[in-house]
């Protein structure tokens, strides 16, 4: 089991790997490209289990203009729309373009899940928005607190970006999900085969975490957050770009508060 140290260790080390993937980014480099950067990172450290595997996306895709929300099987739609909008492509990068990179990796078999948002070069706009996400830390953390419903903090969180004037992009997030818990992953003897960009092992701790409490963020979700950690991911969007965070929110008994506050979207002016 990982103590809050290391698991705060293995987050700092997902922020490393990003952080320096975007000192590599060059113009023409594909939103693929940018996701093996960041899996060589990695690689390079000994670690190839990932809850997901890294995502990249550039330009309006970090806003994901034309997305739909995933959907599962149903009488009217038998067959599911299972997201492969949201792997990498072969869109190229771009001077002033925003850029997303998010990755979960899973070490020592512990999965954390990180979002990092900010633009190739200058863009005032995208500046601005990165801004405006840190307030969200606080509703969060003020709404989780407050031990209110998941519901609760989701419609807290929808009513300022409303406000703000940004869209809501984690709406379209498999389930709408505003968060998710992370934690051990299980059947780490099964073979690493990726599937839309997430291992066996993140599914088959996905459908545990289900079975037996709240571990998903939703809009409808009534019951408040369960002990454990969050990956929890505001997601504001325009008409050209999108910005998030995403760090890990720990829950206890006694005491809610955010794993580590000198992450790069908290310190970076």
């Amino acid at each position: 089991m990982q103590t809050l140290a290391q698991v705060k260790e293995h987050q700092k080390l997902a922020y490393e790997s990003v952080v320096h993937v975007r000192g590599q980014l060059r113009e023409g480099m594909t939103e693929k490209e940018a996701a093996a950067l960041i899996e060589e990172f990695f690689h390079c450290r000994g670690h190839k289990l990932f809850f997901h595997r890294p995502f990249a996306w550039f330009g309006d895709r970090t806003g994901f203009k034309g997305f739909e929300r995933p959907q599962l099987p149903s009488f009217k739609k038998p067959l599911p729309h299972v997201g492969q909008q949201f792997m990498p492509t072969d869109r190229k990068l771009e001077k002033g373009m925003a850029v997303t990179l998010d990755v979960a990796p899973a070490v020592d078999g512990f999965a954390v899940d990180i979002g990092y948002s900010f633009s190739f070069g200058d863009n005032p706009a995208v500046l601005k928005a990165r801004q405006d996400l840190k307030p969200f830390r606080d509703i969060i953390l003020k709404a989780a607190q407050e031990r209110v419903a998941i519901a609760e903090i989701y419609r807290r969180v929808e009513v300022h970006l409303l406000d703000l004037g940004y869209s809501n992009c984690h709406g379209i997030y498999p389930l709408g999900v505003l968060g998710h818990r992370v934690g051990q992953l299980p059947l780490l003897g099964v073979p690493k085969i990726s599937v839309l960009g997430f291992h066996p092992q993140a599914y088959a701790y996905l459908i545990k975490e289900k079975i037996f409490g709240p571990a998903i963020m939703t809009a409808d979700e009534k019951r408040p957050l369960s002990n454990g950690l969050w990956a929890i991911e505001p997601h504001l969007g325009r008409d050209e770009f999108g910005v998030k965070f995403e760090e890990i929110l720990v829950v206890s008994n006694e005491s809610v508060y955010w794993l580590d506050d000198q992450l790069p979207h908290m310190t970076e002016v």
